[in-house]
């Protein structure tokens, strides 16, 4: 097994070098998606950390990989808590996002001690920040916001897109963004996702402050539910009914749908309840570290 860095520097080199190369490999990569383009980022920091540690690469069956990545992922909740900020801000860089799995896996593959990873993440922390002194936008001024693909022309292909949208739900890809600070979601906040993988279906790259704007806007829409109607209020107690809510508001609010037709979709959701089964924040383990700024 390899030698670990002897220091906060050596770390931050060896870090910035995988990094750089697994940007590397996306260079030709954007049509490929946004959702296999980020789940590659992640897949290389578990696939890079292994191989500087000289721990052999993972095999087996999908449901073995599957239980593996969920244990590097709850590795990287754990150590978020050694970052700078709030530790439950879902809201990290995509460097501070490649750092954690980059330790996570060897964690997890017993190269590292979980104490000698957090002090590795408390000493990157603020370098792998990113760029945060540009100015707050919210996106209003530009709204509608522009769209590479039209939403769904009747509430038949809502349904379809809606329903794909939450077995994403507990895992969403992180949304690229206008300023190069991909917005990663919880997993368990179906509001962000909602609107995470809304935006990722209409291939949106808005400003990231304004992605957390709408997130925003969204959360008081849900805190003034009880106005909207008693129907409203009982659709939402259903995790599913409130994802699909938070996905038609995400369209109405970027000019991309009006209400007659948010109301037709959730009214065909609510009636085919049946086509949201193996879906949500449960589904696979909910990937908490999906939370970027």
């Amino acid at each position: 097994m390899s030698n670990l860095p002897p220091d906060p520097d050596a770390w931050r080199e060896e870090i910035a070098a995988a990094f750089a190369t697994a940007r590397s490999e996306l260079a030709a990569g954007d049509d490929t998606g946004d959702e296999e383009l980020w789940h590659h980022m992640e897949d290389r920091a578990v696939a890079l950390a292994r191989e500087a540690r000289g721990l052999p690469e993972l095999s087996g069956g999908q449901e073995d990989l599957d239980r593996i990545v969920d244990a590097i992922t709850d590795l990287t909740e754990r150590l978020r808590r050694f970052g700078g900020g709030d530790p439950d801000d879902h809201h990290i860089s995509e460097e501070q996002f490649f750092l954690l799995y980059y330790l996570a896996a060897q964690v997890h593959g017993s190269a590292l001690a979980e104490a000698d990873a957090g002090a590795v993440v408390q000493a990157c922390w603020d370098d792998a920040g990113g760029d945060e002194d540009g100015d707050e936008d919210d996106g209003e001024d530009e709204e509608p916001w522009v769209i590479q693909r039209p939403p769904p022309a009747h509430p038949a292909a809502w349904l379809d897109e809606v329903a794909g949208a939450w077995r994403e739900a507990g895992r969403p890809p992180p949304l690229r963004t206008s300023d190069g600070r991909p917005v990663v979601s919880a997993g368990h906040d179906l509001r962000e996702s909602g609107v995470i993988l809304a935006l990722h279906r209409r291939g949106c790259t808005p400003p990231a402050e304004g992605v957390y704007g709408l997130i925003g806007v969204i959360s008081e829409m849900e805190a003034d539910i009880a106005t909207l109607g008693p129907e409203l209020a009982t659709l939402k107690r259903n995790p599913a009914m409130a994802f699909v809510l938070y996905y038609v508001w995400t369209h109405i609010l970027i000019g991309h749908a009006d209400e007659p037709t948010a109301m037709a979709v959730v009214q065909r959701a609510s009636s085919h309840l049946d086509a949201f089964d193996g879906g949500g924040a449960s589904h696979r383990g909910s990937s908490r570290f999906r939370r970027t700024n």
